[in-house]
């Protein structure tokens, strides 16, 4: 089954996009700003009342994209706080003063937390070798990634952009189905159905698109979410037929 995961940043979003069918959910603070490390509060209310799997970011500001020694250590207390909780999957986007995934800072939490399970933000698609960051990426362990095919963050509309398709069909193709692949970055119902037609990935991370209106400050609507979902399904039922 595909997932459809819906980027949340309040309690009630949480709520919305569970009772629209979402799979999952991403769990940060200041979606506006990209995202930080959510409250430990929020957290914790969030798991009081949804059913499905959360995965947590981990981000301590906006300006931790390459991150200092004592980010490592804030992000250290973050996730052993998470974990109390019964949290142990993690969002995280380190990458080093070459945009390429910060091997050391990953390493360094692994070796921390044996148990938690890492799943890798959109940002690693800065990096100039694509093939390389996906196969280190796998290589470190992490369970998922999310892709737009484009190297500028949130600026994708998924139009007739020949490049950006090329770019996804290019990851899917290193991939190799060892690590599971989200389609993200300005997905909405209207360019949904092309998108995956094109790319035969049916995994989504959303999150303006389930907004109304759709913006990062609006909330999560759950008749969008239930849209969304819908058609992806269908489009996940006729694909298999086909296959």
């Amino acid at each position: 089954m595909p997932c459809l995961e819906v980027i949340v940043d309040t309690v009630e979003d949480a709520f919305a996009a569970e009772k629209g069918g979402a799979t999952r959910i991403s769990i940060l603070s200041h979606y506006p700003s990209t995202g930080v490390t959510p409250s430990y509060g929020m957290v914790a209310r969030i798991r009081e009342i949804i059913k499905i799997p959360v995965v947590v970011l981990i981000c301590p500001h906006t300006r931790c994209y390459v991150p200092s020694e004592e980010d490592l250590v804030t992000s250290l207390y973050d996730i052993e706080a998470f974990r109390k909780l019964g949290i142990n999957d993690f969002l995280m986007g380190f990458i080093d003063q070459t945009n390429n995934l910060n091997i050391p800072i990953i390493e360094k939490i692994k070796t921390e937390f044996d148990d938690i399970y890492l799943h890798s933000r959109i940002l690693w698609e800065y990096s100039r070798d694509i093939e390389n960051t996906i196969e280190t990426t796998i290589r470190l362990g992490f369970l998922s990634m999310r892709a737009s095919g484009n190297g500028a963050l949130n600026s994708l509309t998924y139009d007739d952009n020949s490049t950006t398709i090329k770019n996804l069909l290019r990851i899917k193709e290193i991939a190799k189905d060892r690590i599971e692949i989200l389609l993200t970055g300005g997905i909405s119902e209207t360019n949904l159905e092309k998108i995956i037609r094109k790319t035969n990935i049916l995994n989504l991370q959303i999150g303006r698109g389930v907004r109304t209106p759709n913006n990062s400050y609006s909330p999560v609507d759950p008749s969008k979410v239930a849209m969304i979902r819908s058609k992806q399904m269908s489009l996940y039922e006729e694909i298999c037929i086909q296959n």
